[in-house]
């Protein structure tokens, strides 16, 4: 048997080396090879067994990453391919360090058998346990199918590639013998970039989220007036997304889960430097109604932003839940879940609300009776059981326009959720950002949440 050295220049090295900092990857275990079997005893063996790995930096701050090989044996999945990648993960656990994987894999490696396989359910374990302790970044590059699909859907942010990128459980082929078109079919994935983007959206990425649980956020340096009117933000009203880059420093927005869950916009934004979590109610189609997959979405971000400290803004203009046949199924519980998540997170949580909502949805978005620490009321925002002329409808029978703006400015308005002391301050719209930042200032003691 003899034993092939890797090559340097492969597409996985280069894949690492443009994400990096120029000069700073060190590779770790580039001369492993393949153990041999029964039924795998080539005349030579391939060095790196289909995956690089090692650390370095991005923009200053250490990360550990693997990169599968589709040149060295298709990247498949082996005994030391995945003994490789564990003991990357316990390193970066123990380094307190951000962990990013490259996936490029044709799948398992059937000559190894059952020794590829517990060394997956060891890969799995150890993800578990990153899980309470380093951010998780997986980059689909390639082929991710099968028990790969569920290794890169237990970190905490997915990029699939535009051009490649391939997320599956089961192949194309198979799901389409077994049940036709998948009409449930989602992209879970965060974004889906070409090739040339994927580097930026990691770097910002790293940037954003602390090195670990036990890190706080670092701010960067803002040139944009924490006093700074919104213009136009009325206008904006039912745009999540563009309510919440409006706000944020100089109209940063690393938008999370943009294929599915469109009722909710979720992601990061800066304020006065610091990254700040938000989950913003959208319109979508003329509805504001909240479904299972926004819930799902949103309570994805706050357990992130509770895990890693990051304080959380909810923008919130929804007018109940939608009513088809598969939220009717799933949404009560995808709705419990995210109320559940969102009142058990300690980090600082302001609410903003800006358009109508009516039912048990504004309970659920924040509400001040849920634990948000402030909750701010544009001054034409509206919110109660049901709008009024329901309201009217129901207590007299019929409508009548006094009675009706009587029971709006009294039950509704901002001002009648204020004097109840729900609204901590009725604003205008185009103040909202100079109101924002003074609110989560008043944190920065608790350096936004961090447990010491």
């Amino acid at each position: 048997m003899r034993v092939e050295q890797g090559e340097k220049d492969t597409i996985a090295r280069r894949r690492i080396n443009k994400l990096l900092d120029r000069g700073s990857f060190m590779e770790v275990g580039e001369h492993v090879c393949a153990r041999l079997t029964s039924f795998y005893q080539p005349d030579e063996v391939e060095e790196s067994d289909g995956v690089v790995t090692g650390y370095g930096t991005i923009d200053g701050h250490l990360v550990y990453i693997f990169s599968q090989d589709r040149d060295r044996m298709g990247g498949t999945f082996g005994e030391m391919h995945g003994q490789k990648i564990v003991k990357l993960y316990e390193q970066a656990i123990k380094a307190r360090a951000p962990i990013i994987g490259m996936v490029d894999c044709d799948g398992f490696r059937i000559e190894e058998g059952l020794d590829g396989l517990n060394k997956f359910a060891e890969l799995y374990r150890v993800q578990a346990q990153a899980s309470a302790v380093i951010p998780q970044v997986m980059v689909v590059v390639g082929t991710c199918g099968g028990g790969m699909s569920i290794s890169a859907s237990m970190a905490d942010f997915i990029i699939v590639e535009k051009e490649n990128g391939k997320l599956f459980v089961n192949p194309q082929s198979i799901v389409e013998n077994t049940m036709g078109i998948n009409e449930f079919k989602n992209d879970y994935s965060d974004v889906t970039l070409p090739s040339n983007d994927i580097p930026e959206a990691v770097r910002m990425l790293v940037d954003v989220i602390p090195a670990s649980a036990t890190a706080a956020a670092d701010p960067i340096d803002t040139q944009d007036d924490l006093n700074r009117p919104c213009l136009e933000m009325n206008t904006k009203t039912g745009n999540g997304r563009a309510i919440v880059r409006e706000i944020s420093d100089n109209h940063f927005f690393f938008e999370t889960k943009r294929g599915w869950g469109h009722d909710m916009v979720t992601g990061f934004i800066r304020i006065n430097g610091y990254p700040i979590g938000v989950v913003a109610n959208n319109t979508v189609k003329g509805e504001k109604r909240i479904t299972a997959h926004g819930c799902e979405k949103a309570q994805t971000l706050i357990e992130i932003c509770e895990k890693f400290h990051i304080p959380i803004l909810t923008v919130t203009d929804t007018e109940g839940f939608n009513a088809s046949e598969e939220d009717e199924k799933y949404l009560p519980r995808a709705a419990a879940r995210m109320v559940s998540t969102l009142a058990f997170a300690s980090v600082p949580k302001v609410n903003l609300m800006t358009g109508t909502i009516y039912g048990s949805v504004y309970s659920m978005m924040n509400s001040k009776g849920l634990g948000a620490d402030y909750v701010f009321m544009w001054e034409d925002a509206r919110a109660n059981i049901v709008n009024p002329r329901s309201a009217v409808d129901f207590l007299f029978g019929k409508y009548d326009e006094k009675i009706a703006k009587e029971y709006e400015d009294t039950h509704s308005s901002a001002h009648a959720l204020a004097r109840h002391g729900y609204v901590d301050k009725v604003i205008r719209a185009e103040d909202t950002r100079k109101y924002l930042a003074g609110a989560f200032e008043t944190f920065a003691d608790m350096k936004y949440g961090v447990r010491e």
